[in-house]
């Protein structure tokens, strides 16, 4: 639960900078969906997490490999749902598409680092024990 209070928390500063560049300042390089793009990264990164959570209290799944194929489903529904959203408004795609990889990428890079603090985290419980 510790994990979905962080996503919750980084989704809450990346609405925030988004506000202020967008509404306050004004630029016109952030696309006006962008607050759709930070809310479906939101739900798809906790519904996954949730997911990964109560597989992992299955003894016979592996729980290792669950974060990768996390990641994996994340993208594959990303790419799907980015595919779909260019079909059916096909105006101003490529301010659209730059700003839905910016911040997936800073969604993957949270995650990546949450990801190796508990890696580096259990290595030294197991090298101490």
């Amino acid at each position: 639960m510790k994990e979905l209070s962080r996503i919750t928390v980084f989704t809450g500063i990346l609405i925030l900078i988004c506000y202020c560049l967008l509404d306050l300042i004004g630029l016109s390089f952030v696309h006006p969906a962008v607050y759709q793009v930070i809310g479906f990264l939101w739900f798809l990164y906790t519904s996954i997490h949730i997911t990964y959570l109560l597989a992992a209290k299955n003894p016979n799944i592996e729980t290792a490999i669950l974060p990768l194929v996390g990641l994996g489903l994340r993208f594959v529904v990303t790419l799907f749902t980015l595919m779909v959203w260019l079909m059916r408004n096909p105006a101003d795609t490529e301010l659209f598409v730059i700003n839905f990889m910016v911040i997936y990428f800073a969604f993957v890079v949270f995650e990546i680092t949450a990801l190796l603090s508990n890696l580096r985290r259990n290595s030294s419980q197991d090298q101490n024990t």
